[in-house]
């Protein structure tokens, strides 16, 4: 029984120094200097895929911009720990999941453009009187 007793005290100041150990990371993360780059990128892609709207962004992300320029100077203070690497290539690879995500959107809207200029000289050649058809609709060579 009182084995029971000393694993279940083991256990739980086990589970304590977990749940320290990630308030120290949660605290060391949200105070890094690329902090604020890494939401205003994440905040950028979310944007780019329509799950939030720019006045929602607007609204929370305003001091999370400010820290990021505050704390920008001091990045060449610090040693380059893992931290910073994995900060560094998680705000890389979200810059690279936007581009990603909005060259769809940028072909489709090229697209949707250049179809609307083509519409467009459709109805108005359709609408001008007295207009030779063209070549190829006349059926001569």
């Amino acid at each position: 029984m009182e084995e029971d007793l000393s694993s279940t005290r083991h256990k739980e100041k086990g589970k304590e120094a977990n749940i320290e150990d990630n308030e120290i990371l949660k605290k060391k993360i949200s105070t890094h200097p690329l902090y604020g780059l890494l939401v205003e990128n994440h905040l950028d892609c979310l944007k780019v895929s329509g799950i939030i709207s720019e006045l929602e962004e607007n609204d929370g992300c305003r001091d999370m911009k400010q820290l990021d320029y505050n704390c920008n100077a001091n990045l060449g203070v610090f040693g380059q720990s893992d931290l910073d690497h994995f900060m560094e290539a998680y705000c890389l690879a979200l810059g690279k999941l936007k581009a990603a995500m909005e060259e769809p959107q940028q072909k489709c809207m090229a697209f949707i453009s250049n179809m609307q200029l083509q519409l467009e000289e459709i109805t108005n050649n359709s609408h001008l009187p007295d207009q030779p058809a063209p070549a190829s609709l006349s059926g001569e060579s």
